[in-house]
């Protein structure tokens, strides 16, 4: 039999249990290969469009954009070995369901001061600062979407966004941090519910307004609207 391109690569497959598995190509069908699975037992049929070549497996990137094949796969793959030594940001990020000593403490708000995108590892604050810079550099307004699914991690991100450009600039940054604190209790009140991924889910759209001083560059009001609800999760009292 003449030799497969994809002998001896390992390359990851469908799996039901884990997303995708390693394993090698032994046989090519018109639509499908024949791949055995690198943990043993009966070779799986799969379909062309679904076998995905793979990274080097102890690699991790800072940025998703930057694997050699990026796939389902090996992008999936790339999260969770970032996962398990704590670097849960990518440029996308995972929530990872506990407090992580000193990621987000004063000496990394400063670490990210003035740093260009790409120079440090990945982080929320690193979104922070590029916005606060091309503010000042093209002396427009910018703006930072923080999407994802359910109990993703939205509502933290934005906090320490907020927290990361209110302690990094302006006199009055801590009043103002304070005041932000404070006020999260009283929406969340009003527009939080429990949900099967996440006990204190946010349901509702918020969009936050910050606000600088032209001349010395300095944080100078916030403005919360709440421009969406979810109507289903209100409740009132007979």
């Amino acid at each position: 039999m003449a030799s497969l391109p994809f002998d001896n690569r390992v390359m990851w497959y469908p799996c039901s249990v884990s997303g995708f598995a390693l394993g090698k190509i032994v046989d090519l069908g018109s639509s499908t290969f024949s791949v055995q699975p690198l943990s043993g037992g009966q070779p799986v049929t799969c379909p062309h469009d679904r076998v995905f070549p793979s990274e080097e497996q102890d690699k991790d990137v800072d940025d998703n954009c930057a694997l050699m094949y990026l796939n389902e796969a090996t992008l999936l793959h790339n999260v969770k070995q970032r996962y398990l030594k704590n670097k849960i940001y990518m440029y996308m990020s995972v929530n990872p369901y506990c407090d992580i000593p000193k990621l987000y403490d004063s000496d990394s708000i400063k670490s990210y001061n003035g740093k260009s995108l790409g120079t440090m590892p990945p982080h929320v604050f690193a979104i922070g600062d590029k916005a606060y810079r091309d503010m000042l550099h093209t002396k427009q307004s910018q703006a930072i979407i923080v999407s994802g699914e359910s109990g993703a991690g939205k509502t933290e991100s934005t906090k320490y966004i907020l927290r990361y450009l209110t302690e990094s600039w302006g006199t009055s940054a801590g009043s103002i941090e304070d005041r932000i604190r404070q006020s999260n209790p009283l929406m969340e009140a009003f527009g939080n519910a429990k949900t099967v991924r996440n006990n204190n889910s946010s349901r509702f759209g918020k969009f936050v307004e910050i606000h600088f001083d032209a001349k010395k560059l300095s944080l100078w009001r916030l403005h919360i609207s709440l421009p969406t609800g979810e109507v289903s999760s209100l409740c009132s009292e007979q």
